[in-house]
């Protein structure tokens, strides 16, 4: 009852920021455009709204980089001393506390994040594709706004909902997935895919309708518009869309708690397992493990970033 209240909330709130969103929303430039001198700038100097972005930015970045200093830190300390006891204990189960090591935990999560990106990049893209239509029809834009609604819900809804859905939907015949491999990359796809599709689908509504008019005129069929005008235009974006799912799976931890197997961790799930076990060895493993996985995603998001074009505006 709590899951299907809180599907509620959040799809009114989904409702009223989508009605708000395209009372405001206009067509994006390709192009870039000139800037114009800030009516804010004062002379030379920083004007007040760079001075306010300024200490902005530097408190988030403080708030952001405390918790993970914290963690490095005390995940190189053990009874007053440094040392990387923690990191070599990594390559254990602990002290009873898991059933396999946490490098390998890491490694299924790297594999399970792979299925899982694949899986919400093809439907992400999909989705961005239809979403970018614009409909004729007063019902057309009506459904695609219906649709807008739905495929951001897993990013409203809470992931544990969407494990806890899983978990009572696929346990029957024919679609008794509850001891398949493939129903924690579904589970983690399903969170990642909002983000994939705000990722792509500014993009692909900045596209003037014309070009691809201008196609059709020309004898190109609607595969060969998709193609030629929509595919270059909508590949900018895939890098960051690959970031982001990737990333977003190998922290998700609410849907993946319900789904894991005892023998198949991942590794957010091996940390929370180390954290709720007693003893510092374990509460080390946990720091350790979690500056591992902290290391991953910066990594992975930082390829992502290089992966954008220097100048997205530019046709």
């Amino acid at each position: 009852m709590l899951s299907i209240v809180q599907l509620v909330v959040v799809a009114l709130a989904l409702a009223v920021s989508g009605r708000a969103r395209r009372s405001r929303e206009r067509a994006l430039a390709l192009v870039e455009a000139e800037r114009s001198s800030s009516p804010l700038r004062l002379g030379r100097g920083a004007s007040p709204l760079d001075v306010g972005a300024s200490a902005i930015t530097a408190v988030v970045i403080g708030l952001i980089a405390l918790p993970m200093v914290t963690m490095l830190v005390r995940s190189l300390r053990h009874d007053g001393a440094w040392t990387l006891r923690h990191y070599a204990n990594l390559a254990t189960t602990g002290d009873r506390a898991l059933t396999v090591s946490v490098w390998d935990a890491a490694a299924n999560s790297l594999r399970v994040a792979v299925d899982a990106t694949v899986i919400a990049v093809v439907i992400g893209m999909t989705l961005a594709l239809v979403l970018s239509r614009r409909p004729a029809s007063r019902l057309g834009r009506r459904a695609l706004g219906a649709l807008d609604a739905v495929v951001m819900l897993p990013l409203g809804v809470s992931a544990v909902t969407v494990g806890f859905g899983f978990l009572i939907a696929l346990d029957r015949p024919p679609l008794d997935l509850r001891s398949s491999l493939i129903l924690i990359p579904i589970a983690q796809a399903m969170v990642a895919i909002p983000l994939v599709v705000r990722a792509v689908l500014p993009v692909l509504r900045a596209i003037d309708p014309r070009l691809r008019q201008a196609a059709a005129t020309l004898g190109a069929g609607p595969g060969r518009v998709l193609l030629t005008v929509d595919g270059p235009l909508a590949l900018r974006s895939l890098g960051l869309a690959i970031g982001f799912a990737f990333a977003v799976s190998l922290g998700e931890f609410g849907a993946t708690a319900f789904l894991a197997r005892p023998d198949r961790p991942t590794l957010p799930v091996v940390i929370v397992r180390l954290l709720g076990r007693p003893g510092d060895g374990n509460y080390g493993m946990a720091l350790a493990a979690s500056v591992v996985l902290a290391i991953i995603v910066g990594v992975v998001m930082t390829t992502a970033e290089r992966l954008r074009p220097a100048r997205s505006g530019e046709v």
